[in-house]
């Protein structure tokens, strides 16, 4: 698969990254890249032997965290922070968003989460101008359900923005399919910060047990 703007993923609106620009399909073939061969794989009779060391030492005895390989789950709850149009929704819709389970909808892509559940009534109707959104934003149409924006939305929208889903939570958010129970909790902006700087410290580690696992 090529590399665009250094990544292989694939986004599908501008037709560009992952295979042909596209979702997989039934029957695509998918070249793997270049092995890098170790010293011990390259001997005669080793490897045999390298194989059950990889299985014994450098999988089963070491794997990412949990909370964070494992993205996809059941009655997941997303974290959020307020967003900037909080105030224009009242108690009795905020208890709902906050209380109430929602259904991830059919009608979602990579654009965007459509939640099914109690509607969200904006207390101030008036017009708003379009402002910038970005992976996260929980915006609120007209209909009062829900739209919880992915990694392939929009730059800017019009709707009402309620809440924001912090980083943290954006690849559980990506893993929601159709009928999926959710929910959602808020946090502080310091705890979101606080969480940010311990996923990165993960990740760090992680990045140095590969290089450790896997000279």
């Amino acid at each position: 698969m090529p590399i665009v703007l250094e990544s292989r993923s694939t986004d599908l609106r501008a037709n560009f990254g992952g295979f042909q620009g596209r979702a997989l399909q039934d029957g695509d073939l998918i070249s793997l890249g270049k092995w890098r061969r170790s010293p011990a794989f390259g001997r005669r009779g080793d490897l045999r032997r390298s194989r059950q060391t990889v299985a014994t030492e450098r999988v089963f005895s070491w794997s990412a965290p949990a909370l964070w390989a494992q993205t996809a789950r059941t009655n997941s709850t997303l974290r959020f922070i307020r967003g900037v149009d909080w105030d224009r929704f009242s108690d009795v819709t905020i208890q709902r968003f906050t209380d109430e389970p929602f259904t991830v909808s059919s009608d979602s892509d990579r654009m965007g989460v459509r939640l099914d559940g109690p509607e969200l009534k904006r207390s101030d109707k008036t017009d708003l101008i379009s402002e910038a959104v970005a992976p996260g934003t929980i915006q609120v149409p007209p209909s009062g359900k829900p739209i919880l924006l992915l990694g392939d939305c929009q730059t800017i929208g019009g709707y009402p923005k309620i809440a924001h889903v912090i980083t943290v939570d954006l690849d559980v958010a990506a893993q929601l399919r159709a009928g999926d129970a959710m929910r959602f909790r808020e946090v502080s902006l310091p705890d979101a910060h606080r969480l940010l700087l311990e996923r990165e410290r993960e990740f760090e580690l992680f990045r140095v047990g590969i290089n450790l696992h896997f000279p």
